[in-house]
C-alpha cells in the first residue's frame, strides 16, 4: 500500500494555535502613539514577504511605521558566464516602493568592520532609524548596528524558540518528525544566534507529513501575521517579553549536501523519504547505477526526484535491490531492515529527470543501486550517523 507524500496543498492542513509566551492578541490598534522607522535586514524571498508586510502596513490608516529602509547584500552575478546580475529579491520589492537601500560590503563573511552608510545620504541624514527588522539576512549583526537603533533590533525565526537555534529550522523540524512548529518574533542578542528575548510566538500543529517548501510558506503567511501584529503592540510586547529557557535550546545547523547520499545497509526507508521531504528540493537525495556500455562499467550519480514510503509484503531483498512496479508506475527499493520506498521520478548523472519507467525500459525490471555514502569521509560519516540518530518518523 502507497503512503506517499501528499503533492496537493489542499493535503496539507495546519491548525493554527496561540503560545502562552506572551498572549498574542489581534486588534487592529497600534499600541502606541509613537511612529517606528524601521531598518530591514534581510535577502531572500522569506525575507521580502515581511518587508512586503511591513510596507503594507505602513500604509494602513493609523499605521506606527513611519518609514522603512533596507539592507541587503549586492548584486550578484549569476548564470552562464556570470553575465546575468542578480539582485536580492528583498531589494526588487524595496526599488518598486521607492524606499532607500544599503548594501553591505561585497564578499565579506562577518559585519564586525562595517559601518551603517546612514549619514552618507542626505534622504537618510535627518531621518534615521530607530528599530531593526532581521529576517533571514545571512549575518550575525554585531553590538555596535544593534545599539544604531533606540529600540533595538528584532527578527523573525520559523520556530518556537529555543528549539531549532540556527540556519535551518524548518528542515530539522521535518527531519525531527515533529507535529508543532511555529514562528518567534525575538529581540537580537548582541553576542549569540537565536538567543534573544522572546516577544511574541504562534505554534502550528502539523496534521500531515509536511515537505519543506510547503511549511516555509505557510510559516511564512504566519511569520508575516505576527511580525505586523508585534510592531503594532511593540510596547507590550517588549513589557511581557521572556527570556529564553537555555536548558531546552536545540540547534539547527545549516543542510549540508553529504546528507542527501544515500546508505541501503544503514538507514531504514522512513529515514530516506523523511530526508527527501526536508532537503530534497535542495539537494536530491543521491545513489548510484551501475552503467554497462562496450568498453567499460561504471557508476553514474543518480538523483531520486520523486519518493514514497509504502508498506508492502515482499520478501526482503538485497539492501538497494530495485524492483518494477506496475500498479504504481515506480521502483521499489529496498533498505537492509526489509523496508521499501517508492522513487517515480529520477535523473541520471548528465542527463534531463525521466519517469521510472523511462528508466525501466532502458534499464530492466529489476536492478541495483550502489550506496552513495560509501563516497563520503570518515569525519562526515559519523556526523551524518548521528543525524540519522537523531530522526524519528512523523505520527500525528
Amino acid at each position: 500500500m502507497l503512503n506517499c507524500i501528499a503533492q496537493k496543498s489542499s493535503l496539507f492542513k495546519l491548525k493554527t494555535v496561540f503560545a502562552s509566551i506572551p498572549v498574542t492578541k489581534r486588534s487592529f490598534g497600534t499600541g502606541t502613539n509613537e511612529k517606528f522607522r524601521i531598518l530591514f535586514f534581510g535577502t531572500d524571498n522569506f525575507a521580502s514577504n515581511h518587508l512586503k508586510a511591513l510596507i503594507d502596513e505602513k500604509e494602513r490608516p493609523g499605521s506606527n511605521i513611519e518609514s522603512i529602509g533596507l539592507v541587503c547584500p549586492p548584486d550578484k552575478r549569476t548564470g552562464r558566464n556570470l553575465s546575468t546580475i542578480t539582485p536580492s529579491q528583498t531589494k526588487g520589492i524595496a526599488e518598486a516602493h521607492q524606499l532607500n537601500i544599503f548594501h553591505t560590503p561585497p564578499g565579506v563573511k562577518t559585519l564586525s568592520e562595517w559601518q551603517l552608510p546612514l549619514n552618507s545620504d542626505p534622504a537618510t541624514a535627518t531621518t534615521g532609524y530607530d528599530l531593526g527588522v532581521v529576517v533571514s539576512f545571512g549575518y550575525f549583526i554585531p553590538p555596535h548596528i544593534i545599539s544604531l537603533f533606540q529600540h533595538g533590533a528584532i527578527n523573525v525565526h520559523p520556530s518556537l524558540l529555543p528549539k531549532y537555534r540556527g540556519a535551518a529550522p524548518i528542515q530539522h523540524t521535518i527531519l525531527s518528525g515533529d507535529t508543532k512548529t511555529g514562528v518567534t518574533i525575538q529581540e537580537l542578542d548582541a553576542y549569540e544566534f537565536d538567543a534573544g528575548r522572546i516577544l511574541s510566538q504562534q505554534s502550528l500543529v502539523l496534521d500531515t507529513a509536511p515537505v519543506y517548501s510547503r511549511l516555509k510558506e505557510k510559516l511564512t503567511q504566519v511569520g508575516c501575521e505576527l511580525l505586523v501584529d508585534t510592531v503594532r503592540h511593540f510596547k507590550e510586547r517588549k513589557l511581557h517579553a521572556q527570556t529564553q529557557d537555555i536548558s531546552q535550546a536545540t540547534k539547527a545547523p545549516k543542510v549540508e549536501k553529504y546528507w542527501s547520499e544515500l546508505d541501503y545497509h544503514h538507514m531504514s526507508a522512513w529515514q530516506a523519504v523523511q530526508l527527501h521531504r526536508a532537503i530534497g528540493e535542495q539537494y536530491p537525495l543521491r545513489t548510484a547505477f551501475s552503467v554497462r556500455t562496450k568498453k567499460v562499467t561504471k557508476n553514474v550519480v543518480v538523483q531520486l526526484l520523486d519518493l514514497c514510503l509504502i508498506n508492502t509484503s515482499q520478501s526482503r531483498k538485497e539492501p538497494g535491490t530495485f524492483v518494477w512496479d506496475e500498479a504504481s508506475k515506480s521502483l521499489h527499493i529496498s533498505f537492509g531492515d526489509g523496508s521499501v520506498m517508492a522513487c517515480s521520478r529520477l535523473k541520471m548523472e548528465n542527463r534531463g529527470a525521466m519517469t521510472a519507467s523511462d528508466f525501466k525500459n532502458g534499464y530492466g525490471l529489476e536492478g541495483h543501486f550502489v550506496n552513495s555514502a560509501e563516497n563520503i569521509d570518515e569525519k562526515l560519516r559519523k556526523r551524518r550517523g548521528r543525524l540519522l540518530a537523531n530522526m524519528k518518523p512523523f505520527d500525528v
